[in-house]
Protein backbone atom coordinates (compact mmCIF):
# COMPACT_ATOMS: atom_id res chain seq x y z
CA UNK A 1 0.00 0.00 0.00
CA UNK A 2 2.89 2.29 0.13
CA UNK A 3 1.96 2.80 -3.36
CA UNK A 4 -1.09 4.26 -3.32
CA UNK A 5 -1.42 8.57 -2.76
CA UNK A 6 -1.87 9.93 0.23
CA UNK A 7 -5.41 10.46 0.25
CA UNK A 8 -5.92 6.60 0.33
CA UNK A 9 -6.05 4.44 3.33
CA UNK A 10 -3.21 2.61 4.35
CA UNK A 11 -3.15 -0.06 7.18
CA UNK A 12 -0.07 -0.45 9.79
CA UNK A 13 0.91 -3.19 11.43
CA UNK A 14 1.48 -3.53 15.35
CA UNK A 15 4.89 -2.29 14.74
CA UNK A 16 4.24 0.49 12.58
CA UNK A 17 4.97 -0.48 9.22
CA UNK A 18 3.20 -0.76 5.84
CA UNK A 19 2.23 -4.69 5.45
CA UNK A 20 2.88 -6.44 2.09
CA UNK A 21 -0.25 -6.44 -0.04
CA UNK A 22 -0.99 -8.51 -2.60
CA UNK A 23 -0.88 -6.56 -6.40
CA UNK A 24 -4.52 -8.29 -6.92
CA UNK A 25 -5.69 -5.83 -3.58
CA UNK A 26 -5.01 -2.90 -5.79
CA UNK A 27 -7.84 -3.83 -8.25
CA UNK A 28 -10.32 -2.37 -5.54
CA UNK A 29 -9.19 1.07 -6.65
CA UNK A 30 -10.62 0.20 -10.45
CA UNK A 31 -14.13 1.20 -9.04
CA UNK A 32 -13.19 3.72 -6.15
CA UNK A 33 -13.90 1.27 -3.69
CA UNK A 34 -10.69 1.44 -1.49
CA UNK A 35 -11.10 3.63 1.54
CA UNK A 36 -10.32 7.09 1.74
CA UNK A 37 -8.00 8.13 4.28
CA UNK A 38 -8.89 9.03 7.67
CA UNK A 39 -8.54 12.37 7.31
CA UNK A 40 -8.80 14.01 3.93
CA UNK A 41 -9.66 17.92 2.49
CA UNK A 42 -12.66 18.87 0.94
CA UNK A 43 -11.56 18.87 -2.31
CA UNK A 44 -10.44 15.49 -2.18
CA UNK A 45 -13.72 14.26 -0.69
CA UNK A 46 -15.90 16.14 -4.10
CA UNK A 47 -13.44 14.46 -5.85
CA UNK A 48 -14.57 11.51 -5.23
CA UNK A 49 -17.63 11.99 -4.84
CA UNK A 50 -17.83 13.20 -8.39
CA UNK A 51 -15.35 9.91 -10.07
CA UNK A 52 -18.54 8.03 -7.98
CA UNK A 53 -20.72 9.43 -10.30
CA UNK A 54 -18.57 9.41 -13.32
CA UNK A 55 -18.40 5.23 -12.76
CA UNK A 56 -22.18 4.76 -11.98
CA UNK A 57 -22.91 7.02 -15.36
CA UNK A 58 -20.52 4.91 -17.14
CA UNK A 59 -21.85 2.13 -15.84
CA UNK A 60 -25.73 2.63 -16.32
CA UNK A 61 -24.81 3.56 -20.04
CA UNK A 62 -23.31 0.38 -20.79
CA UNK A 63 -26.31 -1.30 -18.75
CA UNK A 64 -29.26 -0.04 -20.62
CA UNK A 65 -27.45 -0.37 -24.22
CA UNK A 66 -26.95 -3.98 -23.63
CA UNK A 67 -30.81 -3.97 -22.68
CA UNK A 68 -31.65 -2.87 -25.86
CA UNK A 69 -29.49 -5.26 -27.51
CA UNK A 70 -30.84 -8.01 -25.60
CA UNK A 71 -34.49 -6.38 -26.39
CA UNK A 72 -33.97 -6.37 -30.21
CA UNK A 73 -32.69 -10.07 -30.47
CA UNK A 74 -35.00 -11.83 -28.37
CA UNK A 75 -35.19 -14.37 -31.38
CA UNK A 76 -31.76 -14.79 -31.05
CA UNK A 77 -31.56 -16.75 -27.63
CA UNK A 78 -27.43 -17.47 -28.38
CA UNK A 79 -26.56 -13.60 -28.76
CA UNK A 80 -28.67 -12.94 -26.36
CA UNK A 81 -26.56 -14.87 -23.64
CA UNK A 82 -23.84 -13.39 -25.56
CA UNK A 83 -24.62 -9.92 -24.06
CA UNK A 84 -26.78 -11.21 -21.08
CA UNK A 85 -23.10 -12.93 -19.37
CA UNK A 86 -21.48 -9.52 -19.25
CA UNK A 87 -25.10 -7.75 -18.73
CA UNK A 88 -25.26 -10.22 -15.19
CA UNK A 89 -21.89 -10.02 -13.99
CA UNK A 90 -22.28 -6.21 -14.44
CA UNK A 91 -25.36 -6.25 -12.14
CA UNK A 92 -23.88 -8.11 -9.41
CA UNK A 93 -20.10 -5.75 -9.04
CA UNK A 94 -22.37 -2.49 -9.32
CA UNK A 95 -24.43 -4.20 -6.34
CA UNK A 96 -21.31 -5.30 -4.49
CA UNK A 97 -18.89 -2.46 -5.24
CA UNK A 98 -21.40 0.14 -4.59
CA UNK A 99 -22.12 -1.43 -1.47
CA UNK A 100 -18.76 -1.12 -0.54
CA UNK A 101 -18.39 2.39 -0.84
CA UNK A 102 -21.37 2.79 1.22
CA UNK A 103 -19.49 1.23 3.81
CA UNK A 104 -15.97 2.84 3.18
CA UNK A 105 -15.90 3.93 6.79
CA UNK A 106 -16.82 0.85 8.25
CA UNK A 107 -14.47 -0.91 5.58
CA UNK A 108 -11.76 1.25 6.45
CA UNK A 109 -11.86 0.39 10.13
CA UNK A 110 -12.49 -3.86 9.68
CA UNK A 111 -9.03 -3.81 7.39
CA UNK A 112 -7.14 -1.66 10.21
CA UNK A 113 -8.43 -4.28 12.76
CA UNK A 114 -7.24 -6.93 10.38
CA UNK A 115 -3.66 -6.00 10.13
CA UNK A 116 -3.39 -5.11 13.71
CA UNK A 117 -5.04 -7.72 15.38
CA UNK A 118 -5.70 -10.72 13.18
CA UNK A 119 -2.79 -10.84 10.37
CA UNK A 120 0.21 -13.10 10.74
CA UNK A 121 3.31 -11.60 10.17
CA UNK A 122 6.20 -13.94 8.86
CA UNK A 123 9.07 -12.39 11.38
CA UNK A 124 6.26 -14.03 13.77
CA UNK A 125 5.13 -17.29 13.07
CA UNK A 126 6.95 -18.41 9.28
CA UNK A 127 5.70 -21.90 9.54
CA UNK A 128 1.83 -20.75 9.99
CA UNK A 129 2.25 -17.68 7.65
CA UNK A 130 4.06 -19.88 4.83
CA UNK A 131 0.97 -22.65 5.24
CA UNK A 132 -1.38 -19.34 4.58
CA UNK A 133 0.71 -18.05 1.62
CA UNK A 134 -0.09 -21.27 -0.28
CA UNK A 135 -3.91 -21.95 0.87
CA UNK A 136 -4.11 -18.53 -0.65
CA UNK A 137 -2.35 -19.11 -4.01
CA UNK A 138 -5.61 -21.16 -5.44
CA UNK A 139 -7.62 -18.09 -5.08
CA UNK A 140 -4.58 -15.73 -6.97
CA UNK A 141 -4.66 -17.94 -9.36
CA UNK A 142 -8.51 -18.36 -10.55
CA UNK A 143 -8.96 -14.83 -10.39
CA UNK A 144 -6.86 -14.27 -13.19
CA UNK A 145 -9.33 -15.62 -15.58
CA UNK A 146 -11.34 -12.90 -14.75
CA UNK A 147 -7.75 -10.34 -16.40
CA UNK A 148 -7.93 -12.91 -19.70
CA UNK A 149 -11.80 -12.24 -19.69
CA UNK A 150 -11.28 -8.73 -19.55
CA UNK A 151 -8.22 -8.58 -22.26
CA UNK A 152 -10.59 -10.08 -25.16
CA UNK A 153 -13.32 -7.60 -24.26
CA UNK A 154 -10.73 -4.59 -24.48
CA UNK A 155 -9.21 -6.67 -27.60
CA UNK A 156 -12.60 -5.84 -29.30
CA UNK A 157 -12.20 -2.25 -30.12
CA UNK A 158 -8.56 -2.46 -30.89
CA UNK A 159 -9.26 -4.76 -33.54
CA UNK A 160 -11.80 -2.94 -35.03
CA UNK A 161 -9.72 0.64 -35.50
CA UNK A 162 -6.85 -2.14 -37.05
CA UNK A 163 -10.62 -2.96 -39.06
CA UNK A 164 -11.69 1.01 -39.69
CA UNK A 165 -14.51 -0.44 -37.65
CA UNK A 166 -15.49 1.98 -34.67
CA UNK A 167 -16.21 -0.87 -31.83
CA UNK A 168 -16.62 -0.53 -27.85
CA UNK A 169 -16.31 -3.63 -26.13
CA UNK A 170 -19.62 -4.53 -24.96
CA UNK A 171 -22.03 -5.22 -27.77
CA UNK A 172 -24.40 -1.60 -26.79
CA UNK A 173 -27.46 0.01 -29.09
CA UNK A 174 -29.12 3.28 -28.48
CA UNK A 175 -31.64 5.46 -30.23
CA UNK A 176 -28.62 7.62 -31.71
CA UNK A 177 -25.59 6.91 -33.54
CA UNK A 178 -22.36 6.77 -31.24
CA UNK A 179 -19.87 6.24 -33.19
CA UNK A 180 -19.95 9.45 -35.06
CA UNK A 181 -18.83 11.94 -34.50
CA UNK A 182 -15.18 10.99 -33.39
CA UNK A 183 -15.30 12.72 -30.17
CA UNK A 184 -18.66 11.25 -29.23
CA UNK A 185 -17.10 7.64 -30.33
CA UNK A 186 -14.25 8.32 -27.90
CA UNK A 187 -16.28 9.36 -25.09
CA UNK A 188 -18.39 5.92 -25.03
CA UNK A 189 -15.39 4.19 -25.92
CA UNK A 190 -13.46 5.22 -22.71
CA UNK A 191 -16.81 4.74 -20.65
CA UNK A 192 -17.18 1.05 -21.98
CA UNK A 193 -13.61 0.48 -20.65
CA UNK A 194 -13.96 2.21 -17.49
CA UNK A 195 -16.20 0.10 -16.97
CA UNK A 196 -14.82 -3.48 -17.84
CA UNK A 197 -12.20 -2.14 -15.38
CA UNK A 198 -14.30 -1.56 -12.20
CA UNK A 199 -16.17 -4.94 -12.84
CA UNK A 200 -12.79 -6.87 -13.02
CA UNK A 201 -11.05 -4.73 -10.48
CA UNK A 202 -12.94 -5.66 -7.55
CA UNK A 203 -13.63 -9.29 -8.84
CA UNK A 204 -10.46 -9.55 -8.13
CA UNK A 205 -9.46 -7.75 -5.15
CA UNK A 206 -12.45 -8.62 -3.22
CA UNK A 207 -11.99 -12.77 -3.07
CA UNK A 208 -8.19 -12.17 -2.28
CA UNK A 209 -8.62 -9.77 0.50
CA UNK A 210 -11.82 -12.27 2.07
CA UNK A 211 -9.78 -15.22 1.32
CA UNK A 212 -6.50 -13.38 3.23
CA UNK A 213 -8.61 -12.51 5.89
CA UNK A 214 -10.11 -16.30 6.43
CA UNK A 215 -7.56 -17.90 6.27
CA UNK A 216 -5.27 -15.41 9.06
CA UNK A 217 -8.40 -16.05 11.15
CA UNK A 218 -8.54 -19.38 10.90
CA UNK A 219 -4.84 -18.95 11.70
CA UNK A 220 -5.28 -17.41 15.31
CA UNK A 221 -8.27 -19.70 15.86
CA UNK A 222 -5.53 -22.49 15.29
CA UNK A 223 -2.81 -21.06 17.26
CA UNK A 224 -6.07 -20.62 20.25
CA UNK A 225 -6.50 -24.47 20.22
CA UNK A 226 -2.75 -25.16 20.36
CA UNK A 227 -2.56 -22.80 23.42
CA UNK A 228 -5.99 -24.30 24.88
CA UNK A 229 -4.31 -28.32 24.73
CA UNK A 230 -1.26 -27.20 26.73
CA UNK A 231 -2.91 -25.27 29.26
CA UNK A 232 -3.18 -27.74 31.55
CA UNK A 233 0.12 -29.34 31.38
CA UNK A 234 1.99 -26.01 31.49
CA UNK A 235 0.03 -25.08 34.02
CA UNK A 236 1.02 -27.98 36.57
CA UNK A 237 4.51 -27.43 35.67
CA UNK A 238 5.00 -24.08 36.18
CA UNK A 239 3.43 -24.51 39.97
CA UNK A 240 5.67 -27.53 40.31
CA UNK A 241 8.55 -25.36 39.40
CA UNK A 242 7.50 -22.72 41.81
CA UNK A 243 6.46 -24.19 44.79
CA UNK A 244 7.86 -22.32 48.14
CA UNK A 245 8.12 -19.42 45.90
CA UNK A 246 5.41 -18.33 45.54
CA UNK A 247 1.55 -18.19 47.43
CA UNK A 248 -0.41 -19.10 43.29
CA UNK A 249 -2.37 -22.24 43.69
CA UNK A 250 -2.31 -24.24 40.76
CA UNK A 251 -6.31 -23.29 39.66
CA UNK A 252 -5.31 -19.69 39.99
CA UNK A 253 -1.98 -20.22 37.58
CA UNK A 254 -4.57 -22.57 35.32
CA UNK A 255 -6.92 -19.60 35.51
CA UNK A 256 -4.95 -16.44 34.89
CA UNK A 257 -4.15 -18.70 31.41
CA UNK A 258 -7.61 -19.51 30.52
CA UNK A 259 -8.21 -15.82 31.30
CA UNK A 260 -6.31 -14.72 28.31
CA UNK A 261 -6.91 -17.57 26.08
CA UNK A 262 -10.66 -16.27 26.95
CA UNK A 263 -9.64 -12.79 25.94
CA UNK A 264 -8.19 -13.49 23.03
CA UNK A 265 -10.88 -15.89 21.90
CA UNK A 266 -13.51 -13.15 23.01
CA UNK A 267 -11.13 -10.73 19.68
CA UNK A 268 -11.36 -12.86 17.23
CA UNK A 269 -15.21 -13.42 17.43
CA UNK A 270 -15.64 -10.05 17.74
CA UNK A 271 -13.31 -9.74 14.08
CA UNK A 272 -15.52 -12.71 13.06
CA UNK A 273 -18.37 -10.45 13.50
CA UNK A 274 -17.13 -7.57 11.76
CA UNK A 275 -16.10 -10.20 8.84
CA UNK A 276 -19.78 -10.93 8.60
CA UNK A 277 -21.00 -7.50 8.68
CA UNK A 278 -19.03 -6.60 5.89
CA UNK A 279 -18.97 -9.07 3.49
CA UNK A 280 -23.02 -10.70 4.17
CA UNK A 281 -24.56 -8.94 1.66
CA UNK A 282 -22.20 -9.00 -0.86
CA UNK A 283 -21.63 -12.50 -0.48
CA UNK A 284 -25.74 -13.31 -0.83
CA UNK A 285 -25.35 -11.21 -4.18
CA UNK A 286 -22.40 -13.50 -5.35
CA UNK A 287 -23.94 -16.83 -4.19
CA UNK A 288 -27.81 -15.60 -5.56
CA UNK A 289 -26.22 -14.94 -9.11
CA UNK A 290 -23.85 -17.41 -9.25
CA UNK A 291 -26.21 -19.82 -10.99
CA UNK A 292 -27.46 -18.21 -13.19
CA UNK A 293 -24.07 -16.78 -14.12
CA UNK A 294 -22.98 -20.37 -14.88
CA UNK A 295 -25.77 -21.52 -16.81
CA UNK A 296 -25.35 -18.57 -19.46
CA UNK A 297 -21.75 -19.52 -19.56
CA UNK A 298 -22.36 -23.08 -19.91
CA UNK A 299 -24.82 -22.42 -22.41
CA UNK A 300 -22.36 -20.04 -24.32
CA UNK A 301 -19.04 -22.72 -23.92
CA UNK A 302 -21.85 -25.70 -25.03
CA UNK A 303 -23.20 -23.91 -27.99
CA UNK A 304 -20.40 -21.60 -29.62
CA UNK A 305 -18.11 -23.94 -28.78
CA UNK A 306 -14.01 -23.83 -27.58
CA UNK A 307 -12.90 -21.35 -30.36
CA UNK A 308 -10.35 -18.58 -29.68
CA UNK A 309 -13.08 -15.94 -30.27
CA UNK A 310 -15.06 -17.84 -27.38
CA UNK A 311 -11.97 -18.07 -25.00
CA UNK A 312 -13.34 -15.11 -22.75
CA UNK A 313 -16.42 -17.14 -21.78
CA UNK A 314 -14.22 -20.85 -21.09
CA UNK A 315 -11.61 -18.56 -18.89
CA UNK A 316 -14.67 -16.85 -16.98
CA UNK A 317 -16.53 -20.28 -16.08
CA UNK A 318 -13.83 -21.55 -15.06
CA UNK A 319 -12.54 -18.80 -12.67
CA UNK A 320 -16.12 -18.77 -11.09
CA UNK A 321 -16.01 -22.40 -10.82
CA UNK A 322 -12.95 -22.84 -8.72
CA UNK A 323 -13.54 -19.29 -7.18
CA UNK A 324 -16.88 -20.90 -5.55
CA UNK A 325 -14.83 -24.40 -4.97
CA UNK A 326 -12.60 -22.22 -2.52
CA UNK A 327 -14.64 -20.12 -0.81
CA UNK A 328 -16.63 -23.65 0.02
CA UNK A 329 -13.70 -24.97 1.45
CA UNK A 330 -12.30 -21.99 3.01
CA UNK A 331 -16.01 -21.82 4.69
CA UNK A 332 -15.99 -25.08 5.81
CA UNK A 333 -12.74 -25.02 6.94
CA UNK A 334 -13.37 -22.10 9.37
CA UNK A 335 -16.69 -23.50 10.51
CA UNK A 336 -14.80 -27.00 11.75
CA UNK A 337 -12.26 -24.97 13.25
CA UNK A 338 -14.52 -22.39 15.35
CA UNK A 339 -16.89 -25.95 16.11
CA UNK A 340 -13.79 -27.38 17.71
CA UNK A 341 -13.60 -24.73 20.21
CA UNK A 342 -16.32 -25.21 22.57
CA UNK A 343 -15.29 -28.98 22.98
CA UNK A 344 -11.56 -28.11 23.53
CA UNK A 345 -12.19 -25.90 26.83
CA UNK A 346 -14.57 -29.05 27.94
CA UNK A 347 -11.16 -31.30 27.30
CA UNK A 348 -8.29 -28.90 27.69
CA UNK A 349 -7.63 -31.65 31.15
CA UNK A 350 -9.10 -28.88 33.41
CA UNK A 351 -9.59 -32.00 36.09
CA UNK A 352 -6.02 -32.72 36.54
CA UNK A 353 -5.57 -29.26 37.75
CA UNK A 354 -8.64 -29.88 40.20
CA UNK A 355 -6.53 -33.07 41.32
CA UNK A 356 -3.67 -31.22 41.98
CA UNK A 357 -6.05 -28.23 44.16
CA UNK A 358 -7.07 -28.43 47.51
CA UNK A 359 -8.94 -25.35 47.21
CA UNK A 360 -12.54 -26.20 46.85
CA UNK A 361 -13.54 -22.13 46.25
CA UNK A 362 -11.02 -22.46 43.64
CA UNK A 363 -12.20 -25.14 42.20
CA UNK A 364 -16.09 -23.64 41.80
CA UNK A 365 -14.02 -20.64 39.97
CA UNK A 366 -12.46 -22.77 37.96
CA UNK A 367 -15.30 -24.82 36.77
CA UNK A 368 -17.70 -22.03 36.45
CA UNK A 369 -15.10 -20.21 33.88
CA UNK A 370 -14.98 -23.36 31.87
CA UNK A 371 -18.55 -23.20 31.63
CA UNK A 372 -18.59 -19.73 30.55
CA UNK A 373 -15.98 -20.56 28.19
CA UNK A 374 -17.65 -23.43 26.61
CA UNK A 375 -21.33 -21.39 26.63
CA UNK A 376 -19.29 -18.59 25.08
CA UNK A 377 -18.27 -21.03 21.75
CA UNK A 378 -21.64 -22.36 21.85
CA UNK A 379 -22.40 -21.59 18.45
CA UNK A 380 -19.47 -22.00 15.34
CA UNK A 381 -19.30 -19.19 13.18
CA UNK A 382 -20.24 -19.80 9.80
CA UNK A 383 -20.24 -17.07 6.74
CA UNK A 384 -23.38 -16.22 6.03
CA UNK A 385 -25.40 -14.05 2.75
CA UNK A 386 -27.63 -12.53 4.60
CA UNK A 387 -28.03 -15.19 7.21
CA UNK A 388 -29.75 -16.80 4.15
CA UNK A 389 -27.07 -19.11 2.30
CA UNK A 390 -23.91 -19.85 4.20
CA UNK A 391 -20.58 -20.35 2.53
CA UNK A 392 -19.55 -24.45 2.15
CA UNK A 393 -19.27 -27.12 -0.18
CA UNK A 394 -23.44 -27.72 0.69
CA UNK A 395 -23.93 -24.24 -0.57
CA UNK A 396 -20.99 -24.77 -4.00
CA UNK A 397 -22.36 -28.06 -4.69
CA UNK A 398 -26.15 -27.01 -4.60
CA UNK A 399 -24.76 -23.83 -7.05
CA UNK A 400 -23.56 -26.10 -9.48
CA UNK A 401 -26.44 -28.08 -9.25
CA UNK A 402 -28.83 -25.07 -9.95
CA UNK A 403 -26.73 -24.06 -12.85
CA UNK A 404 -26.79 -27.54 -14.56
CA UNK A 405 -30.58 -27.54 -14.39
CA UNK A 406 -31.11 -24.35 -15.99
CA UNK A 407 -28.81 -25.22 -18.12
CA UNK A 408 -30.40 -28.07 -19.18
CA UNK A 409 -34.23 -26.11 -19.73
CA UNK A 410 -32.12 -23.07 -22.15
CA UNK A 411 -30.52 -25.84 -23.72
CA UNK A 412 -33.57 -27.85 -24.95
CA UNK A 413 -35.33 -24.10 -25.31
CA UNK A 414 -32.73 -23.25 -27.93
Amino acid sequence: MRYLPASYHKPLLPNGRHPPIDWQIYGFICSNCWPLAAHITKARYIVDIMVTIAQFMSESMVLIGEGIVMHDNLDNISFVCTVLAPNLILIEMMLRAYNIIYRRSSFRKHIEEFYKKIYVQRTWNPDLFEQIRRQQLPTKYSTCTYIITLVTYVYVPISGLIKNERLVPFPIRFSFDYTVPWPRYLVFLAMSIWTGFAVVGPLVAEPNLLAMQILHLNGRYSLLLQDLRKISKESIVEHERLKGKDTLLVTQRFRYRLFEIIRRNVELNEFAKSLQEQYSFRVFVMMAMSATLLCVLGFLTATLGLTAQNIRFVSWIIGKVVELLIFGRLGTTLSTTTDELSTSYYCCDWEDVILHSTDAEENKKLMKLIALAVHLNSNPFRLTGLNFSVVNYETVVSILRGAGSYFTVIYAYR
